[in-house]
């Protein structure tokens, strides 16, 4: 045992853009935290970890992953998707299945419809400073800083649509474009001062969401709204 805060980094498939994402950070990491992933040979999901870190989406046919996702859930304190595949769905949410050489895997989701998640950092891939930076916070009790991490792992999709819907066309929008500097396939144009959506580009990575001044102030807002009504609940279920 090395005395470092465990973290286990799994993949559960995809494009790896995620992974290889994270193994950018890896020096970083292992200067700090006693890493242990598949493509470094060392990942077992049977032990426990402080940490884990999940890239990539769920397969809702595939029951061996779906076991696999449960047991690291149940083996780790805090559990973090990292990517918008495993996030909030992203490109997967498009997918219909049918190929080769799993024709019969045809349902994607984000972890979060199997197991719960603590944190979600959405991104295609997400920046590996990102990672760095929420695990810092964590270690640090940071908590403003995590609530916008924390809020969007109560989402089970976010996307350019619902900026346009949310942000937009409700009229909040300031008009800074940092949306449209953060959407990794051009999707977001200025018209008018305005972001606007060329839907055909959209990969439903959320991206654009939580780089957005307004909606993070939703998305946040709504999480809070939601923690308070689960306490009362609870002292009101306790009396």
């Amino acid at each position: 045992m090395s005395g470092k805060t465990s973290i286990l980094i799994y993949d559960l498939g995809g494009c790896e853009g995620c992974p290889l994402s994270i193994m950018r950070s890896y020096p970083r990491l292992a200067r700090i935290y006693d890493v242990h992933a598949k493509c470094i040979g060392n990942a077992d999901i049977e032990r426990q970890y402080n940490y884990a870190i999940i890239t990539g989406p769920i397969c809702l046919n595939s029951q061996r992953h779906i076991e696999e996702l449960k047991k690291i859930r149940k083996n780790s304190k805090i559990l973090i998707a990292y990517g918008s595949c495993a996030s909030v769905g992203g490109i997967i949410l498009y997918a219909r299945g049918g190929q080769e050489p799993r024709p019969d895997h045809r349902v994607y989701a984000p972890i979060s419809k199997i197991v719960r998640v603590d944190f979600s950092i959405p991104g295609c891939p997400p920046a590996p400073q990102m990672l760095i930076s929420l695990l810092g916070c964590i270690r640090s009790g940071r908590g403003y800083f995590l609530d916008l991490f924390k809020a969007v792992s109560a989402y089970s999709k976010l996307s350019g649509f619902d900026l346009m819907d949310e942000v937009v066309l409700t009229g909040i929008c300031v008009g800074c474009g940092a949306c449209v500097l953060s959407c990794p396939t051009n999707a977001l144009h200025m018209v008018d001062g305005r972001p606007d959506l060329i839907v055909e580009k959209c990969i439903r990575c959320g991206t654009c969401t939580v780089r957005c001044p307004r909606f993070t102030q939703i998305l946040i807002q709504r999480y809070k709204l939601r923690e308070r009504a689960k306490m009362l609940a609870s002292l009101v279920g306790g009396e």
